[in-house]
C-alpha cells in the first residue's frame, strides 16, 4: 500500500508503508490519480474591446484569406502576412486534394522570418510545411513548427517535373498551448457589456488541432469546428443590448488538450454590428499535466 506519492523532476516515488511492503497495479493508478490531482492549475484571462463589425480573437488567432491559393508551374509562389508585422504564427495549410506534377516529388515551403522563444528573429528562414503534396487528402491540415515575423512566402516546387499544381488554403495560426505544455480544460468564463444591439453576436471556443478543418475556395472559416459555441448553448438569446451585461459560463469540462503536440485554445469573438461590444472579458482554468518523459 501507498503511504507517500512525491515526484523529482520526471521520476515518481512511490513509498510504501509499513505495513506490507507491497506496492499494487492498483496503488500505481491511485498514485497517478493523486499526481493529476496535485498538478498546477492556470487561469488564461483577456479582454476583447470591438469597433467595426468583425472577427475578433483572443489567446492566438486564425488570419486566413477565405479564397484559396492555386500554386502551379507558371505561378510558384504566394504570399501572405504584411511586412514588419510581428504575428509571430505558424504557417498553415489546408489541402484542397492531391497535387499533381509529371514527374517527380511535389513540396512547399514557406520562407521569410521566423521567431524562436528566446525572442531570436532569423531572417530568409525555410521550413517545408508540406513534404510530399501528392498524397494530400482533402482537408488535411499542415502546420509549420515555426513561428513567423512579418510576410511569408509559399513556394511549390517539383523536384523533376515541368508542369505541376496544388490547391490549398492558407494563412496563420497562433495558440495559447501554455509554453508547450499538455493540459486539461477545467472551466471558462465569459462576461460582456453590450453597447448596441446586435441579434449576431456569438462567440466560439476552438480545441486547436490538426483535425477538423474543412478547405473551401471562396468561403474557407479557419479552425476547426468549435468544441463550444454560444448560439448552440444560448440560441436566441445571445443578443447584445445596449448597457446589458451577459455571461457564459461552461464547467467540469474535462478536455485533454496536447499542447507538446501542437494544439492549444483560441478563442473567436463575432459582432456584426459596428461599435456593438463595449467589452468582453475571457477566462478559461486548465490544469497542466505531468510530463511522462
Amino acid at each position: 500500500m501507498v503511504d507517500t506519492v512525491r515526484t523529482i523532476e520526471d521520476i515518481l516515488l512511490l513509498l510504501a508503508d509499513n505495513t506490507s511492503g507491497d506496492i499494487s497495479p492498483q496503488d500505481i493508478r491511485d498514485a497517478v490519480v493523486s499526481l493529476e490531482a496535485l498538478s498546477p492549475s492556470v487561469a488564461v484571462h483577456s479582454t476583447v474591446n470591438s469597433g467595426a463589425a468583425d472577427d475578433y480573437y483572443t489567446n492566438g488567432f486564425y488570419d486566413c484569406p477565405v479564397t484559396d491559393s492555386n500554386l502551379s508551374d507558371a505561378s510558384p509562389t504566394q504570399t501572405h502576412g504584411t511586412a514588419s508585422t510581428g504575428a509571430a504564427a505558424h504557417a498553415i495549410v489546408v489541402a484542397s486534394a492531391v497535387g499533381t506534377t509529371d514527374t517527380g516529388t511535389l513540396v512547399l515551403t514557406v520562407t521569410g522570418t521566423s521567431i524562436d522563444f528566446d525572442g531570436v528573429p532569423t531572417p530568409g528562414d525555410t521550413e517545408i510545411v508540406v513534404a510530399d503534396c501528392l498524397s494530400s487528402a482533402t482537408n488535411q491540415y499542415y502546420e509549420t513548427v515555426k513561428s513567423w515575423l512579418g510576410q511569408v512566402t509559399y513556394t511549390l516546387s517539383s523536384s523533376t517535373g515541368t508542369t505541376f499544381a496544388y490547391s490549398f488554403n492558407y494563412g496563420f495560426a497562433a495558440y495559447e498551448d501554455f509554453g508547450d505544455s499538455d493540459f486539461i480544460l477545467d472551466h471558462f468564463l465569459f462576461e460582456w457589456l453590450g453597447a448596441a444591439t446586435d441579434a449576431g453576436f456569438d462567440i466560439d471556443f476552438h480545441h486547436h488541432k490538426a483535425t477538423g478543418w474543412t478547405y473551401h475556395a471562396t468561403a474557407f472559416s479557419a479552425g476547426p469546428a468549435p468544441i463550444y459555441k454560444l448560439s448552440t448553448d444560448y440560441l436566441t438569446d445571445k443578443s447584445l443590448i445596449s448597457g446589458e451585461y451577459g455571461r457564459w459560463k461552461r464547467s467540469g469540462l474535462s478536455i485533454p488538450v496536447d499542447g507538446s503536440g501542437s494544439e492549444g485554445i483560441v478563442i473567436h469573438v463575432t459582432t456584426t454590428v459596428n461599435n456593438s461590444l463595449r467589452w468582453c472579458h475571457c477566462s478559461a482554468n486548465v490544469k497542466i499535466q505531468p510530463t511522462t518523459a
